[in-house]
Parts: C-alpha cells; sequence; structure tokens
C-alpha cells in the first residue's frame, strides 16, 4: 500500500509551481494591460488627429474656397455696377467696346464662381442665400441689358436715368445677399477652426491621460517583478537541483553531496556506499497503465527510499525510473548491505494506485568508496554497471560491483557501437534451418535465422546482439532488409526446381508493432517475385499480450496479403485456449522444452499428445523444434506430427549449402516407411 504522504510528497514543488503561475500571469496581465494601453492611446491619437486633420482639411478645402468664392462673386458684381456706370458717361466707341468686354468678362466671373460655390457642401442659411441671390439676379439682369441696349443707342441720359432708379437698387439688393453669404462662410470657417482645436485639444487629453495610465502600469508591473526576483532566483535554483516530480535531489546536487561524502570519508577514514536502483518492468506499467500511473509508482518508491535511509543520508532520481542512494560515514559494508535489503524489500510491498493493487520491484548495484574507485564518476559509473548485471541475473536484487564487470560492460559498450555499422556493412545474414516433412521425405521449408557476422569477433548468434538491436529502432530497418533477403533466396529455390519450399521468418515485437509492418511485407513480396503462400511469419506468445485486440487485426491484415502466420515457442508464454481460439493463425511451433525429454517422460508426451490434438481440432499445423536425435523423432513419428525442425536434420546453414538438404532423400536415410501412421499435415 502506498502511505499516506504520498498525497503530499511534493507540497513545495506544487506550491513553488502555483507561485510561479500566479506571478507569470500577473505579469502577462500587467504587459497585456499596458500595451493594450499603448495600443489604446495611438489608436485615440491618430483618431483625433484625423478627425483634426479632416476639420482642418475641410476649413482649408471648404470653408476658404467657399470664402474665396463669395468674394469673386461680391467683387464681380460691384465691378459690373462700375463698369456699367461708367459705360452711360463715355462717349468714345473704343472705350465703349472695351467697357462692354470688361463688362461680360465679370459677369462670366461671377457665373463660373456660383457655379463652383454650388458644387461645395453648403448648408441650409447658404443655400437660402444664394437661391436669394438668384432670385436677385434674375430681377436685376434684364435692367441691366436695358441699360446696355440704351448706351448702344446713345441715349445715355435714359440710361443714366435708368441705373440710377433701378439697376444701382437692384445691385445693391444682390450685394447685400452676397454679402451676407460671405459672413455665413466666414462664421462656417470659425467653427469648424474653433471644433478642429477642441478635437486637437481632446486628443492631446485622452493621449495624457492614457500615456500616465500605461506608466503607472509599467510602474506597477515593476513592482511585481522587483517583488518576485528573489522567489524567483530561489525557486529557479529549487528546480535546477531537485526533481520536480519527487523533489529529491537530482543529478547536480546528487554528485556534489556525494563529493562532499568522499571528502569527508577520505578526512575520517570511513567508507561511502552508493547505490543504483532501478524499477523492474517500470515501462510495462507506463505502456499498460499509463504515465499518469507511472509518476505515482515513482513518487511512492522515493518515499519508500526516503523512509529507510537515514536522514543525513541522500537519496536522488537521476531521471526516468532510476534512483541514487549515498550512505555515508561508515566504517564497514554490513551498514550498506543492510540498507540495500531494507530498501528491496520496501520496494517490493504492494502499491495501490487509483484503487488498482500493481507490484513491483528494484535492481539495486552497489559500489564502495575507496574499494570500487576514488572519484565520483567512477563510483557512480560501477554502481550502474552491478545494477545491469543485478536486473540480468533476474532482478529483484542486489549486486556489488567486482572489476570484472567493468570489462564486460566495456565489451557490451564496444559490441553496441559495432552494431551500429553492421547494417552499413552488411554484416547481417540469414542461416537457414530446414523443416522436414515426415510424410513425403522432402523439406517442407526453411527457417530464416538471422546472424551476426562481426568482423573481429566472428558469426555472431542472436542472442549476443538481438536483445541491443531492439533496444533501438534499427531493428525494424535491420528486419525489412532480411525479410526481402530471405524472400529472394527463396525464390532462387523455386526457380531451381523445388515451388512448394516455404521460408519462415521470426518477428520481434518491436517490428509485429511498427505501423509499416504490412507495407514492408507487400514490398518484399512484390519486388522479390515470391509467392505470398511461401511466406511464413513467426511470432511469439508474448507479443499477442501486449495489446490483443490490436494484435488480432495486425494478424488479419497480414493474413489478407495471402502468407501464413505461425505462433512459436508454444506452450511456453502467457497463450491460453481462448486466445489461441480468437488469433488466426495457420502453424503451431512446439517448443524444445517438450520434446526434449518425449521419450523419457510420460507427462511430455501426454502433453504433446494434447498439443497434436487440439491444432488438429483447430486445423492448425505443427512443427517440432528442437530434434537433437532419433529417439525423439520416432516418438514425434508415433504421435502424428509431421514436420521435424532440429539438429538431427540439420543445424542452420549458409544458404548455399540448403540446396544439398533439399535434394536428400531422408525417407530412406531415416527408413521411414512409404505411409506415416497418424500423419497430421500442416
Amino acid at each position: 500500500m502506498i502511505p499516506k504522504q504520498l498525497a503530499a510528497i511534493a507540497p513545495h514543488s506544487e506550491r513553488s509551481l502555483k507561485r510561479q503561475s500566479s506571478w507569470k500571469l500577473a505579469l502577462l496581465a500587467g504587459f497585456v494591460t499596458q500595451l493594450l494601453l499603448i495600443l489604446f492611446v495611438t489608436t485615440i491619437g491618430l483618431q483625433q488627429l484625423n478627425v483634426a486633420a479632416k476639420n482642418l482639411n475641410e476649413v482649408v478645402d471648404v470653408h476658404m474656397r467657399k470664402q474665396n468664392l463669395t468674394k469673386t462673386m461680391e467683387i464681380a458684381a460691384r465691378q459690373r455696377t462700375i463698369i456699367m456706370f461708367m459705360l452711360s458717361k463715355t462717349e468714345d466707341p473704343f472705350e465703349r467696346d472695351e467697357l462692354l468686354m470688361r463688362f461680360n468678362q465679370r459677369g462670366s466671373e461671377f457665373v463660373s464662381a456660383r457655379l463652383q460655390l454650388m458644387e461645395l457642401p453648403l448648408n441650409e442659411n447658404e443655400q437660402q442665400l444664394i437661391a436669394q441671390q438668384r432670385h436677385l439676379i434674375a430681377y436685376a439682369q434684364p435692367i441691366q441689358e436695358q441699360v446696355i441696349d440704351l448706351i448702344s443707342a446713345d441715349f445715355n441720359q435714359k440710361a443714366i436715368d435708368l441705373v440710377l432708379r433701378k439697376s444701382l437698387p437692384a445691385q445693391n439688393d444682390v450685394m447685400a445677399v452676397l454679402a451676407k453669404l460671405d459672413a455665413e462662410t466666414q462664421r462656417m470657417a470659425f467653427t469648424a477652426s474653433r471644433e478642429a482645436n477642441r478635437e486637437l485639444e481632446r486628443a492631446r487629453y485622452w493621449m495624457y491621460w492614457l500615456s500616465g495610465a500605461a506608466l503607472l502600469m509599467g510602474l506597477f508591473v515593476a513592482a511585481i517583478v522587483l517583488r518576485y526576483t528573489n522567489r524567483v532566483s530561489h525557486e529557479r535554483e529549487q528546480l535546477a537541483t531537485h526533481d520536480t516530480l519527487t523533489c529529491l535531489p537530482n543529478r547536480m546536487m546528487f554528485m556534489d553531496r556525494l563529493e562532499q561524502s568522499i571528502i569527508r570519508a577520505k578526512r575520517n577514514q570511513t567508507l561511502v556506499g552508493i547505490m543504483f536502483i532501478d524499477i523492474d518492468r517500470f515501462k510495462r506499467v507506463n505502456d499498460t497503465l499509463g504515465h499518469a500511473h507511472g509518476d505515482q509508482l515513482i513518487c511512492a518508491v522515493a518515499q519508500r527510499l526516503r523512509e529507510v535511509v537515514r536522514a543525513d543520508d541522500t537519496v536522488a532520481r537521476l531521471g526516468g525510473d532510476e534512483f541514487v542512494v549515498v550512505i555515508s560515514d561508515v566504517v564497514s559494508p554490513n551498514p550498506i548491505l543492510q540498507v540495500v535489503e531494507k530498501m528491496l524489500l520496501a520496494v517490493s510491498q504492494p502499491y495501490r494506485l487509483d484503487g488498482r493493487e500493481i507490484f513491483s520491484s528494484c535492481s539495486i548495484g552497489v559500489s564502495i568508496f575507496p574499494d570500487d574507485g576514488i572519484t565520483s564518476g567512477d563510483l557512480l559509473k560501477h554502481a550502474d554497471t552491478a545494477m545491469y548485471h543485478a536486473k540480468n541475473s533476474g532482478r529483484n536484487r542486489f549486486q556489488l560491483y567486482n572489476a570484472a564487470m567493468n570489462a564486460m560492460a566495456e565489451e557490451r559498450l564496444q559490441l553496441e557501437t559495432d552494431l551500429h555499422h553492421a547494417m552499413e556493412r552488411d554484416e547481417f545474414v540469414f542461416h537457414y534451418q530446414p523443416q522436414l516433412n515426415l510424410e513425403t521425405g522432402h523439406l517442407h521449408g526453411v527457417e530464416a535465422l538471422i546472424r551476426w557476422r562481426h568482423p573481429d569477433k566472428g558469426l555472431l548468434y542472436p542472442k549476443a546482439f538481438l536483445g541491443m538491436l531492439e533496444e533501438t529502432s534499427e531493428i525494424i530497418n535491420v528486419g525489412h532488409h532480411l525479410l526481402m533477403t530471405a524472400c529472394q533466396q527463396t525464390v532462387e529455390w523455386h526457380a531451381a526446381g523445388y515451388p512448394d519450399l516455404i521460408v519462415a521468418i521470426n518477428v520481434s515485437g518491436r517490428e509485429f508493432w511498427d505501423d509499416n509492418l504490412v507495407s514492408s511485407v507487400c514490398d518484399a513480396l512484390a519486388k522479390s517475385g515470391l509467392p505470398a503462400h511461401s511466406l511464413q511469419l513467426e511470432l511469439t506468445e508474448g507479443i499477442f499480450m501486449e495489446d490483443i485486440d490490436k494484435a488480432e487485426d495486425r494478424i488479419l491484415a497480414l493474413k489478407a496479403v495471402g502468407i501464413t502466420v505461425a505462433i512459436d515457442d508454444f506452450g511456453t508464454g502467457y497463450s491460453s485456449l481462448a486466445h489461441l481460439r480468437r488469433f488466426p493463425l495457420d502453424v503451431l511451433k512446439i517448443d524444445r522444452y517438450f520434446v526434449q525429454e518425449i521419450h523419457l517422460a510420460p507427462a511430455n508426451e501426454a502433453l504433446v499428445n494434447s498439443i497434436l490434438a487440439l491444432c488438429k481440432g483447430l486445423s492448425l499445423g505443427t512443427v517440432a523444434e528442437g530434434i537433437e536425435n532419433r529417439a525423439q523423432l520416432d516418438s514425434l513419428r508415433k504421435l502424428g506430427c509431421q514436420i521435424m525442425q532440429g539438429h538431427l536434420i540439420s543445424p542452420p546453414v549458409p544458404a548455399d549449402k540448403i540446396a544439398a538438404l533439399l535434394s536428400r532423400d531422408w525417407k530412406s536415410e531415416f527408413d521411414f516407411p512409404r505411409h506415416s501412421p497418424q500423419a497430421s499435415g500442416v
């Protein structure tokens, strides 16, 4: 059970994160508000300036033009009156013609100015005055024309009388209206100018006010920054030296404390124990229950480790599911080993995560200063190496470091380095182990088994490198390349006269769950020309258990291509009859564990007989693996097993040696009768 303290395992971290969130939001809000104020100031200022500019433009472009046009009309009307009077006084015909031309010209100027004025925006008063002026001109113009006619007929005295009696009063009425129009245009220009000034003052007021508000907001934001600067520094230091999930010291602080412990140990002639701890099968918890449950488990383990050690000791989290512990100031290894045993016991107790009970364990590697190293880096590396050996030895245990481990670790590291270059150097090959059909006496198929032609170590078997290859995505590329190679090789055997031969290829978990598996199979079949029914993929039982529904869909997709699917090492994994019935399999391979003593142990014979009966009922083919001697072969043959595979027939051999095995008459070689009893075909 997880202790109740788990709920509060990282209160400081949570409060720290909340405080950070609060002041970050405050700062963000302040900056956003300040930015909005600046934008608002700019917008209001530009808007007010635009209004002021518009008003000024109206004053200049409209009202000033209206004043100029009104003045033009007024001057033209006055000059026409003067010219008309002068016409009545002169007797010189040339001077009269010139005055008459000027009279008409001033009339044209008056009409042009009035037309331009009417095109401009006019208020109601201006429109009324222009209408009144037009009415008065309609009255005065015939009188002026009559005066001109009298002057042209040399009736000057009558023209003078008419001018004085009618023309001048009518023209004065026009001039009075024009004066009112001029006064109205001046009034409108003054009003527009005053409004423009008011808009400028308003814009200036808003800009001053909003700028002040933005300044105050800036001061407020600065105050927040200053207030939380120290807190930020403290929290940043906390984040830099502690793990955010568990609040345990992180790698940086752990290395510092380890250095201090080593210094004290040198001074006091004491020992320092370093424990490298890794949670067993933690990935399965993450993948099955989700990362949230994985984090809960990490916190629970951290709490239990912290409770086991002394207050002066250091428990740190390096990352993932890896912890390290430093036990300082001890005079013998016994206290260190006692703590290790307590840790194994504490971690192995059941956990309850969101109502679900789970079990976990850990593997611990131990190095001791000064026996296993004198520097912090060496001690940590040696503890890590010892932990790796503890995990490989069965998990839920501890391992003390010894020098031989370092050589093994270096060898593994070198092997991992060589593995990265093996693909580009074309060092991976297939060896093929025949599968013999006892009924026909011919090879039914071959199983392709991967080998690594290491440039220095020679031919390596999968046990030496396959686990490392599966830890990276390289297994996908290697698998696709070898799949293509096996298909092409089988096509060559078909062309050599063995068209019924099939090739079986093992597929790892990473390859099976890769989204491109089906397309890779289709690509290999298409490029090689191998018939789909000649390809068989072998899967282990553990692959299915990761996601049963998804595994069923993936197998159905492979079956749709036309290939066959076999389950390898049946009976040694997690399969149940329900799962066996559910998956659309074609072949079941009986593991060598059941075959090994079949001729000696009746229980094994009964188990194999049951498996064969089960396969017959489910219409599954069978292949017995690990046939090492004739007694095993005879026992299986009597039980009705038809397809055999093992060293008795042939160990895995290179492709160029399969041709000789294909041409052998195996029935005669094993001295079998023509018809095998209880034969069960694939």
